[in-house]
């Protein structure tokens, strides 16, 4: 498993069983991407992302490459498997208007982040925290939402952390 590409999204044909072959095609018709690597396999095309928003673009590519023929998942979070499952953390730096710097520290807060920082000298005020990639799937479209289509946003890989147990002692 390539472990720095912590999330993925699966894209299958629709017009045909043999998705290893339709995978293979995609990858050679497929431009190279920063942070994003694609895996052929017997389900279809695996792309592999830094981030959901390193999904975006190649997702719109393989649709025009293939129009309604194709299929795409839910983008997924990559787990580790070793002496204990971990789930990847990322690191999320957030540029926001004043104005709406406070909704959005209270929306990572509340996916479970923890705020490293928030630079209100800056202009505009910027946003560091951590968060398990799992709690903000689909966050650049709720940020989006929240600042009105203003705020620049990037997340990259911290590191993968054991995912906690819950009170009975059962993993999440």
């Amino acid at each position: 498993m390539n472990y720095g590409y912590p999330i993925e999204q699966l894209a299958r044909s629709a017009k045909t069983q043999f998705q290893m072959g339709f995978a293979r095609m995609t990858v050679h018709l497929m431009p190279q991407f920063d942070d994003v690597a694609f895996e052929p396999s017997a389900q279809g095309l695996k792309i592999l992302g830094a981030s959901d928003l390193a999904l975006a673009i190649p997702g719109e590519v393989i649709r025009q490459i293939h129009a309604s023929d194709v299929e795409l998942t839910e983008p997924r979070v990559r787990l580790m498997y070793d002496t204990a499952v971990r789930e990847p953390v990322m690191w999320i730096r957030a540029s926001v208007g004043d104005k709406y710097a406070e909704a959005v520290v209270q929306d990572l807060v509340a996916r479970g982040a923890e705020i490293e920082e928030v630079d209100w000298m800056s202009s505009p005020p910027v946003i560091r925290a951590k968060a398990p990639l799992r709690t903000i799937l689909g966050y650049p479209q709720t940020l989006a939402t929240v600042s009105q289509n203003t705020a620049d946003l990037r997340m990259w890989l911290s590191h993968y952390a054991a995912i906690p147990s819950d009170p009975d002692g059962e993993a999440a």
